[in-house]
């Protein structure tokens, strides 16, 4: 164990907060800011040198690791090693000394040493054994300038050992400057992560919010702000109504700061920050906003092609369920494609741009879907295609109900007699697709498709039809025809 691990965790009795502040405080630390994160651990207490290290995780695995017994041969066994010579591969291996340097190098390059990766260095065999038996979980490291920070992770009082790693990273950030730091978009995801087992989503985004503007304070621009500082978008995206009410502040700071320069905003980020302007303006039912930023991520098919990126990177504010072009009747919000066009379409058709929404339908059938795509890209008019969409719908009511297409009539009559109840769960699919399918009706409507207008209508009218929403769409015919 660490020395200032052993310290803190005698004094605190592995209890964390206020015994663990006060026990930071009586070992030099002190408040840098106390409502980010409390107390600061003197960096030098935190950094060693690499022999120091080396040796400490070695000892530590040997420790834990090193004697198979009851404990242990679960997990040898199931990664199918043969316990008659393990243990004198293992007894081989910890009587080199200079191992602990095979042991180092493996967790510096990972940033983590856990079981799997012992038994991948002493046995050479990959694992994907998870279960931590004995009394040592994982071991993190990071080299900060010249020196290391390693943090171990033990499974007794857990708790004590998760906040006392945020307490150390933490420490760091606000003290070593940021280009010394390895991998800090990891050790700050570590951070948050770490965070979020402790405070509530309202309490996270605070910390988060004022710890990385502290960062930014005390560093000179670069990549990695720039990267913090979307960080703290997306948190502020998830973060609840009052952390919400900020991110328009946020994304202009970001884009008048970040808007030219060497490190500029990349066509990714601005797909991101678009997304994120186009989701407030329909919330916030700002038409204008909707279209800009909407329309930007159509245009040359931006948001599909960093798709990848964007979900890798921010997958947890996308909503990116496999989209279903085929489908008609489902929850537009579930995929962000189906979302950017669902709240595109809606607010062209508040904007009266009905020529504009039908062209979106003609060229993506992600729009609407593939039966009614196909019908208007048709090189001639074909009755078929046109019946073929209310059988599109059968379908996708009857996989809603009973996850199979066995038994349409019976999933129909099932769906018939509850989707309109409020406790209903076909609800939500049903009210969001009767707000969209009476969207493609007024545009049909206004663009003189007349015999797809009274054939989705027809549908609508079997299946779909919410009474606040065709009460709408009536009022809509009428109005427009007096026009």
């Amino acid at each position: 164990m660490l020395k200032l691990d052993e310290q803190l965790f005698r004094m605190t009795k592995g209890n964390f907060n206020q015994p663990l502040e006060k026990a930071i405080q009586q070992l030099g630390g002190y408040e840098l800011d106390k409502n980010i994160f409390g107390s600061v651990i003197p960096i030098d207490q935190i950094l060693l040198t690499k022999d120091e290290v080396a040796r400490i995780i070695f000892n530590t695995v040997k420790k834990h690791w090193g004697e198979i017994d009851l404990f242990t041969q679960e997990m040898f066994r199931s990664s199918n090693i043969e316990l008659q010579y393990a243990q004198e591969k293992i007894d081989r291996f910890f009587s080199t000394p200079n191992n602990k340097y095979v042991i180092f190098d493996d967790a510096a390059v990972k940033n983590i040493f856990s079981f799997n990766h012992f038994v991948d260095i002493v046995f050479d065999k990959k694992t994907d054994y998870l279960k931590s038996i004995t009394g040592l979980s994982e071991i993190h490291l990071y080299k900060v300038g010249k020196k290391y920070f390693v943090h171990i992770l033990y499974n007794q009082k857990q708790e004590f050992w998760h906040f006392l790693f945020a307490k150390k990273i933490y420490s760091i950030f606000l003290q070593a400057p940021l280009n010394t730091i390895q991998n800090p978009l990891d050790l700050m995801n570590q951070f948050q992560q770490l965070i979020d087992t402790f405070y509530t989503k309202n309490q996270r985004v605070t910390i988060m919010n004022k710890f990385i503007r502290k960062i930014d304070y005390k560093n000179p621009r670069s990549f990695l702000l720039k990267e913090f500082h979307l960080l703290n978008i997306t948190l502020h995206f998830t973060g609840g109504k009052r952390h919400y009410q900020r991110l328009p502040n946020l994304i202009s700071e970001v884009m008048k700061t970040w808007g030219k320069g060497e490190w500029a905003l990349t066509e990714k980020e601005q797909t991101l920050l678009s997304y994120i302007l186009a989701v407030d303006g329909a919330k916030s039912e700002d038409i204008e906003k909707t279209i800009s930023h909407g329309k930007y991520l159509i245009m040359n098919d931006r948001l599909i092609n960093h798709a990848v990126e964007l979900l890798l990177d921010y997958g947890d504010i996308l909503p990116n369920l496999k989209p279903e072009p085929e489908t008609l009747v489902k929850r537009y919000d579930k995929n962000y494609l189906e979302q950017i066009f669902f709240i595109v379409i809606d607010a062209l058709v508040k904007n009266e741009q009905y020529f504009d929404v039908f062209q979106l339908i003609k060229e993506y059938e992600i729009a609407s879907c593939t039966s009614i795509y196909d019908f208007l890209n048709a090189k001639e008019f074909e009755k078929d295609l046109l019946h073929k969409i209310e059988a599109t719908v059968q379908r996708n009511i009857a996989y809603i109900v009973d996850q199979s297409n066995q038994h349409v009539l019976l999933s129909i009559e099932k769906w018939l007699l509850q989707y309109n109840d409020k406790e209903s769960p076909y609800y939500a699919i049903a009210e969001m697709t009767s707000k969209h399918v009476c969207n493609l009706l007024k545009t049909f409507f206004a663009t003189e498709q007349y015999e797809l207008f009274e054939q989705l209508m027809s549908i609508y009218k079997k299946y779909l039809i919410i009474q606040k929403d065709f009460e709408d769409l009536r009022d809509f015919v009428a109005e427009f025809v007096e026009k």
